[in-house]
């Protein structure tokens, strides 16, 4: 029904999610001579974690915020505070749809 709207022009539908990176990753494989024993070097600074939340809207846009670290419930409020003042100055109706778990939460 929502995706229905946003086709037809009456609402602006927005998909929002976060997600996390890690900058450092443990070799899956490695080379070595043979006869010798097979050694994994790994660096002692494994670097710190690099978050992304973005809003996609299909076809007309994506916005996004990165953060060092997890994404914290003040950046998230920050991301959608910034969403409601983009939203009030258009004067249209937008819904946020929050993708969790291959699961929708709808709010508006």
């Amino acid at each position: 029904m929502l995706e229905l709207s946003a086709a037809a022009g009456e609402i602006d539908l927005k998909y929002v999610d976060e997600s996390g990176f890690c900058a450092w990753s443990e070799p899956s494989y490695s080379y070595y001579f043979r006869g010798q024993q097979k050694r994994l070097e790994q660096s002692k600074r494994r670097g710190r974690r690099l978050s992304i939340i973005g809003f996609l809207q299909p076809l007309i846009s994506f916005v996004y915020g990165l953060v060092i670290g997890g994404v914290s419930r003040k950046s998230y409020i920050q991301m959608m505070e910034l969403e409601a003042s983009v939203a009030q100055k258009s004067g249209r109706i937008r819904v946020i749809c929050h993708l969790k778990d291959k699961v929708a939460v709808f709010k508006g």
